[in-house]
């Protein structure tokens, strides 16, 4: 049966959990990713509704007030103001209603006079432009001016504006046009308003009155001024950690041409390096304000959703616990087994009082030796040996003082032997040697060596003992080809040395 070692089983485990950890927690990854798009989805949508709704408001607002401007005199400024301060009340984002008057050339220095005379002392026609007062004095001769009449708020910078011409800025004559080919409202590119916020300006013409004392008015051109940085403080709440830009839909989205631009805020390395970018982007609906926005959005740590990963990392984290505690139990008791069985091994084939192989282990040595020396045309030997005078030892000291004699033999035995060679104890106090290898002549030298070892005194329990023994010596494949016909040969070897040697054996000195 194949067994991993315990090293290879806790690599593999390693790799198998780590395996599963990545795949579950990109699983994860991938939902939480899926989780915050759909928010993020959201909250886009929230803002292109929001941006549709104040620009739908524009173009209702700008359309009701043209519409009032119809139905009364361009003289009755009052009425228009009040008018005008209800709407900006009640929109923070308009930053001014404007009116202003088409005046061909040749009617100019009657129309100067004629505003001049009737409401505003200091009326003067004047360029638009882009400086610090937003007008210059000059202006340049053509067939047509638009001049402003009316302006709402009337605040002290705004009065600056009462006279210029929103036809000689081209930026502003583009859209000027636009919206009175088209009769609808029609939005300027971004720009700064003098003294003022970012925004733009959206233009609607004033529709000609029906047939009565005010038909034969001059036409005029109502404005409405859009403030970017209202906007912004209106959406802030909807874009936290989003990069939000809005600006012009014909135009290359660049710093110059952005109405409103709120960055997001910085993310850290890891973030921006490993974490995905989620973009979007919207076009409004209307026609006179064609604008884009676009949302960018850095995935954060705060955006994962925390107590999902947490779980699911402590998870596993505790199957990986687990699985190691069950490996290290499974190969305790593994090892407890492969213990149990050797010791099961060892009892089955060990001698119990000298821990010596038995005659089972033995017969598998004497199988292993007759294999190699038949395949090496050697030989060895069988040494068969007995204790002299045991019994007596046993009846005059006891059997503990015969048991410590057995050990200490068998111990000085190994002690003559090589490593290679096996000493067993087959039964009392026979004992078997295998000489592996050994000739005749080699297994008499060690019989030898054994007697002259065994001639020495044994101290066992402060008691001196002479032990005596007979051996006999069977050698393969001279003396048989089987254990059973070496050890019947060795026994009766050795019968006829101990009745040649029998004598007095075992000797007391204390």
């Amino acid at each position: 049966m194949f067994k991993l070692k315990p090293l290879w089983s806790y690599g593999l485990v390693l790799v198998a959990w780590g395996t599963a950890t990545f795949v579950t927690m990109a699983l994860v990854f991938k939902l939480v990713l899926q989780e915050v798009n759909v928010a993020f989805t959201q909250r886009v949508d929230q803002l292109h509704d929001s941006i549709e709704h104040i620009a739908r408001d524009n173009e209702a607002v700008l359309e009701g007030f043209s519409a009032f401007l119809g139905a009364i005199e361009y003289a009755d400024r009052e009425s228009a103001s009040r008018y005008a301060q209800q709407i900006l009340a009640r929109y923070p984002h308009i930053y001014g209603l404007e009116v202003a008057l088409k005046v061909k050339r040749k009617e100019l220095p009657r129309f100067i006079a004629r505003q001049r005379q009737s409401w505003f002392p200091e009326f003067k026609l004047k360029e638009f432009n882009e400086d610090a007062s937003g007008t210059r004095p000059s202006v340049t001769n053509k067939p047509v001016y638009y001049p402003v009449i009316f302006l709402e708020p009337m605040q002290s910078d705004a009065r600056q504006r009462i006279g210029a011409d929103m036809s000689s800025a081209p930026f502003l004559n583009d859209a000027l046009q636009q919206a009175i080919k088209s009769r609808s409202s029609v939005a300027t590119v971004p720009f700064k308003f003098a003294g003022g916020p970012r925004g733009y300006i959206l233009f609607r013409p004033v529709p000609s009155p029906p047939q009565g004392a005010l038909a034969k008015r001059k036409e005029a051109v109502a404005l409405l001024e859009v403030n970017a940085e209202a906007i912004e403080q209106e959406i802030a709440s909807r874009v936290h950690n989003l990069e939000f830009r809005l600006y012009p839909a014909d135009s290359s989205g660049s710093a110059k041409d952005m109405l409103i631009h709120i960055p997001a805020p910085a993310p850290q390395r890891l973030e921006a390096n490993y974490f995905p970018k989620l973009n979007a982007e919207r076009k409004l609906k209307s026609r006179g304000q064609p604008f884009v926005l676009t949302v960018h959005k850095q995935l954060l740590w705060s955006d994962l959703n925390l107590p999902l990963v947490i779980t699911t990392a402590c998870t596993s984290l505790l199957s990986l616990a687990l699985i190691l505690v069950f490996l290290a139990d499974h190969f305790r008791r593994e090892k407890e087994r492969e213990r149990s069985s050797e010791r099961l091994l060892h009892m089955a084939t060990h001698d119990a009082l000298t821990g010596l192989p038995n005659r089972i282990l033995l017969a598998d040595r004497f199988s292993q030796a007759g294999s190699r020396a038949q395949r090496s045309h050697s030989a060895f030997s069988i040494m068969f040996i007995d204790l002299n005078g045991f019994k007596q030892v046993n009846d005059t000291y006891g059997h503990e003082m015969g048991d410590e004699l057995l050990k200490s033999v068998g111990f000085l035995l190994k002690e003559c032997i090589r490593e290679t060679d096996t000493l067993s104890r087959i039964s009392g106090d026979e004992f078997v040697i295998l000489l592996e290898d050994t000739s005749r002549e080699n297994a008499e030298r060690v019989a030898g060596k054994i007697q002259t070892r065994l001639k020495r005194p044994l101290s066992i329990r402060d008691v001196q003992l002479n032990v005596g023994l007979s051996l006999g010596i069977a050698v393969y494949p001279e003396d048989g080809a089987t254990m059973n016909d070496l050890l019947k040969m060795a026994d009766e070897r050795m019968y006829a040395a101990k009745e040649q040697s029998r004598r007095g054996n075992i000797t007391k000195s204390i």
